[in-house]
């Protein structure tokens, strides 16, 4: 009885940690802090991008409709660092959408984007 739930145990996290679909959707990942802040604020983008000798450039957009910046990040292939951080300062108040494009030698984009809210400042 014992082995018949290790065996099932160890069948069910086998089929829980296998990943579904194509290996490209998952190149790249990004997280955005803080989401919701004062202007002027400091938005920090950390870009997760999985090394691929394709890879050349991330795009970094940081855009509210009244505000845009953004930022071209060039990428060494397969050699490039796992973990691409972008600070964006002073970003005034607004809705902003912050969207990482990561740019290959063929030209496919992988984009991932995250909404951020900056609450006007009081004092002016």
């Amino acid at each position: 009885m014992r082995l018949r739930s290790v065996v099932l145990w160890v069948a069910t996290i086998t089929l829980l940690s296998v990943a579904s679909g194509d290996a490209t959707e998952n190149r790249l990942r990004i997280e955005v802090s803080p989401r919701i802040s004062s202007a002027p604020a400091a938005v920090r983008i950390r870009s997760h991008v999985t090394p691929d000798s394709a890879n050349r450039a991330l795009q970094v957009v940081a855009d509210s409709g009244g505000f845009y910046r953004s930022s071209m990040v060039p990428l060494d292939g397969a050699n490039a660092a796992l973990i691409t951080e972008t600070i964006y300062k002073d970003l005034p108040g607004g809705e902003y959408e912050v969207s990482v494009a990561l740019v290959a030698t063929d030209g496919r984009r992988a984009v991932d984007k995250r909404e951020v809210t900056i609450t006007p400042s009081l004092v002016e």
